[in-house]
């Protein structure tokens, strides 16, 4: 139950953060009831209940009473820096205490065990689009140096490449977790094959697939696998893919929300695209986050200890 009620909390909190963050929720928007979350998930509603309050404690939801839930926190500003969760930080620093690390050290001991080393991925992709989506999500949000292969390209090589010699860590997706596995234990490489976020499908994207969605892509192919990803959302006709250089791009409306990868944005260049951008999506799910971020803490703090 305790588990069940920590992964409400943080779909329901990213569904929020990411909704204020491509404008499709705005401060005093009328969010699910417990119960339609409940018959969402499959749980009861007194789970969802609990949830919500926990993100009442952080100050993103209002609960008023007899009236409803509501979107109560503001978008982040100008430098990017999102509604803050005081009670979280204070936590974190509590529980250093507890194992004898000072508050004012506690920034200091996380600096050393995510930045003693310069740690390199290789993401073995799908698609172009995927592989240099990933590659930001490693650089922005894991602080990684990452390079992708595709995964068709990789398979045919003699020999491997000098990123995947170089790379202390081999992230690859479901589609190809058989084969590169045993791969990374026979060059005694880390591996992890990531899960993609499911409440990508029933969250921000459900509510911005009500009307027509544009996504702007580098290949055919990581079109269709958008399309296949959002297959049994309610809506996705209203998903209209354009590959850079193949189909025009004028055609998308001025306040249209747009999707572009990042491979295509580099092909772009400095060309402006029309409609309303939205912002990078996370693709990565919790569970393998904490996977990576649990290699990148025991690389570290190995380190650490050899210098010691």
């Amino acid at each position: 139950m305790a588990d069940s009620r920590v992964d409400l909390v943080e779909t329901l909190r990213g569904r929020v953060l990411r909704g204020l963050q491509a404008a499709t929720l705005h401060v005093g928007d009328r969010l699910p009831s417990a119960r339609d979350l409940a018959q969402e998930f499959g749980v009861d509603h007194r789970l969802v209940l609990a949830a919500y309050k926990t993100l009442v404690s952080e100050g993103l939801v209002e609960l008023r009473p007899r009236g409803g839930i509501y979107v109560a926190a503001q978008p982040a500003g100008a430098d990017g820096v999102p509604p803050l969760p005081e009670s979280w930080f204070a936590e974190v620093l509590a529980q250093g205490l507890t194992r004898e690390i000072p508050g004012p050290e506690v920034h200091e001991w996380l600096r050393r065990c995510t930045e003693t080393l310069r740690l390199r991925a290789l993401v073995v992709a799908s698609t172009t689009d995927q592989g240099y989506g990933l590659c930001r999500e490693l650089r922005d949000d894991f602080g990684l140096e990452a390079e992708a292969v595709l995964a068709d390209e990789l398979r045919q090589m003699a020999e491997p490449p000098l990123a995947l010699r170089r790379a202390e860590l081999i992230v690859t997706t479901e589609a190809h977790g058989a084969w590169v596995r045993p791969l990374g234990v026979a060059l005694r490489k880390a591996t992890t094959v990531i899960e993609v976020r499911p409440d990508l499908v029933g969250g921000e994207w459900a509510l911005l697939l009500r009307r027509p969605v544009y996504a702007v892509v580098a290949t055919p192919e990581f079109g269709e696998m958008l399309r296949d990803f959002f297959k049994d959302v309610p809506g996705v006709e209203n998903l209209r893919t354009l590959v850079v250089g193949v189909d025009d791009l004028g055609a998308i409306p001025e306040d249209a929300p747009t999707y572009v990868t990042q491979r295509a944005r580099a092909r772009l260049g400095d060309i402006p695209i029309r409609g309303r951008i939205l912002p990078a999506a996370r693709t990565i799910a919790t569970d393998s986050a904490r996977a990576i971020f649990e290699f990148i803490v025991r690389a570290n703090v190995e380190a650490l200890r050899t210098r010691g």
